[in-house]
């Protein structure tokens, strides 16, 4: 099967590149990134919150092509079906924010509930967050095909709620509430839409990559019900039915989801309906689907106040659709989804009548960090080292290199057998430049650390480990150092910034204390700290060996261990045993 593409690497880059070329000037890329958003140099935002929304490429329309006055400010976009990078979020906010005078300085970030996207979009909130940039992040999860409710997909029903909450900050361009109340009221009204909606999809084929590949393969006559967005199986094949037939299953198995999660008017009978193209079905028979949807919800009991048909995220070509109905316990919905019309995209951009494709670049730079250098690698004249502080970390990451086997072959055992890996490259990184990272004021060193982190350590493991380093910097002010022992040496201000660095990845990684994971390690030794006062380092490492030794009697209820049978148990916790071992070296 033929494709209309050039070379895959860059076809997501010369997708938003047409784009781009064909809003005149309205639209502008990010250079080095596959970033779009509204020109800052042509429209004042005059809305002080933004709304971003992003993921993996492959689902177009979502999220490009939804960049528009009305409901996006800026659409941050992975390869085919992966997370953008953090970098790439974090220079796709900076570059809306870069200009205070023209742009939003208040962001809300809607998050698709998949992991990459969950813990890369979350990292690049908690880098932007040091630089005084107000956020708040909406994780959607609209999948009824997935039973337990924290595991379900963000798929169309994402587009209903930035649409909404693009309408109320578009609305409220001209209130003179601040910007910390504007975000927080979008926020709200945003949270109220995610909490009633609900989607399911069906598919009679795979959806094929870029380079022709596909990831099932569906026999004929049969179909797959609960397909996600990303080219996944679904949860049930069944033998083909009638198209009637199908609109009648997802919506009874949406009901049925929507009645068992209650939420406040959860008997409200009055619905939106988003008939969702999730590729390549013909608009005949989008017709027929949406006949079916709108008739049978009225044959039982519902009122439909808005019915919107088309393509609105797909998964590349894959033949299927997906229904979406969204509870309207609030009329402000439907006032807001009228915002703009119903077309959802912007078909009309116009050339201005100073525009001119050879003056016009349809790219931008990134800016550079805002008020810190700690992505930057480079110090400052300033920087004074602290040699003990230097000690330390020379100290923990040798032995985190040295643990690499050890590490791999405990991950082996219930994993995918690269934590030796990982950490290995993460000391690494910090090995290279040691003296850049062990400056006197622990603050900027610890954010220093989470940059390097962020950068050099890929897969979930970085945002993680920088996570950690970010909030723990906070425990400490802008000017603890080695000339003002008191912070340095202070038990209760070090047991603050373990607790701290733990709730990262508590809220990044969506893991808590028990589910066998490296928290098991570093919790022990965050109560010694808070509970016994000033303790020996002897203390603290017989505390994380404790920790370590007793994930062998826990089932992981986190990382890929948790797919493996028996999940673990009777086997130590690699990234617990790691904290163990990084203390060790101290002694």
């Amino acid at each position: 099967m033929g494709h209309f593409v050039n070379n895959v690497s860059r076809c997501v880059t010369e997708s938003l590149e047409g784009l781009a070329l064909g809003s005149f000037g309205n639209l502008i890329l990010v250079r080095g990134k596959n970033v779009i958003l509204i020109n800052p140099q042509k429209h004042e935002n005059q809305s002080k919150v933004a709304i971003i929304c992003g993921g993996g490429s492959g689902h177009e329309p979502a999220h490009s092509s939804f960049v528009n006055h009305e409901m996006l400010s800026a659409a941050i976009c992975g390869d085919v079906f992966a997370s953008p990078s953090v970098g790439a979020i974090v220079d796709g906010i900076r570059a809306l924010v870069s200009n205070s005078e023209k742009s939003s300085n208040a962001i809300l970030v809607i998050i698709k509930n998949y992991t990459g996207d969950k813990i890369n979009f979350g990292m690049a909130c908690e880098i932007l967050s040091t630089e005084g940039i107000i956020l708040k992040k909406l994780i959607v999860a609209d999948d009824v095909s997935l039973p337990d409710i924290k595991d379900r997909r963000g798929v169309a029903g994402t587009v209903l709620v930035y649409k909404i909450a693009g309408a109320l900050a578009f609305q409220q361009q001209n209130s003179n509430s601040n910007m910390q109340e504007q975000l927080n009221k979008i926020y709200e009204l945003a949270e109220k839409v995610n909490n009633n909606i609900h989607s399911m999809g069906c598919a009679l084929s795979s959806c094929h990559r870029p380079d022709g590949s596909t990831i099932f393969t569906l026999p004929e006559g049969e179909m797959e019900i609960g397909v996600g967005i990303h080219g996944e199986r679904g949860v049930l094949r069944l033998p083909m039915k009638s198209s009637d037939e199908i609109v009648t299953i997802l919506i009874d198995k949406i009901l049925a989801a929507k009645q068992q999660q209650e939420t406040e008017n959860s008997n409200c009978k009055m619905m939106v309906l988003l008939t969702n193209n999730l590729g390549s079905v013909s608009g005949l028979e989008m017709g027929i689907v949406h006949r079916k949807a709108i008739s049978y919800l009225k044959d039982k009991g519902y009122e439909v106040c808005r019915a919107y048909c088309g393509t609105y995220m797909t998964c590349l070509d894959m033949r299927g659709i997906s229904l979406t109905l969204l509870t309207v316990v609030d009329d402000t919905f439907l006032d807001l989804l009228d915002v703009g019309g119903a077309d959802f995209t912007k078909t009309n951009w116009k050339p201005d009548a100073d525009y001119s494709s050879s003056s016009s670049s349809i790219y931008i730079d990134a800016p550079r960090a805002l008020g810190n250098d700690t992505n930057s690698g480079i110090g400052s004249n300033n920087d004074t080292v602290d040699r003990e502080l230097m000690s330390i970390i020379e100290k923990v990451c040798i032995a985190g290199v040295e643990a690499r086997e050890m590490l791999n072959d405990l991950d082996r055992e219930c994993g995918d057998g690269d934590a030796g890996e990982t950490l290995t490259t993460a000391c690494k990184a910090l090995l290279s430049d040691l003296q850049y990272y062990s400056v006197s004021d622990i603050n900027l060193s610890f954010r220093r650390i989470a940059g390097c982190l962020t950068n050099a350590v890929g897969g979930t493991s970085g945002p993680l480990y920088a996570v950690f380093f970010i909030r723990a910097a906070a425990a400490f002010s802008s000017h603890a150092n080695s000339n003002n022992r008191e912070e340095w040496e202070s038990v209760s201000t070090w047991a603050d910034a373990i607790y701290n660095g733990i709730s990262g990845i508590e809220d990044l990684g969506g893991s808590s204390r028990g589910d066998k994971t490296l928290l098991d390690g570093l919790y022990p030794v965050c109560d010694v700290l808070k509970n016994e006062g000033n303790v020996g380092m002897e203390c603290l490492v017989q505390a994380a060996k404790d920790g370590a030794e007793n994930t062998r009697n826990l089932k992981a209820q986190a990382g890929r261990a948790r797919y493996v049978e028996g999940k673990g148990l009777g086997k130590v916790d690699p990234g617990a045993f790691a904290v163990y071992l990084l203390l060790k070296a101290l002694l």
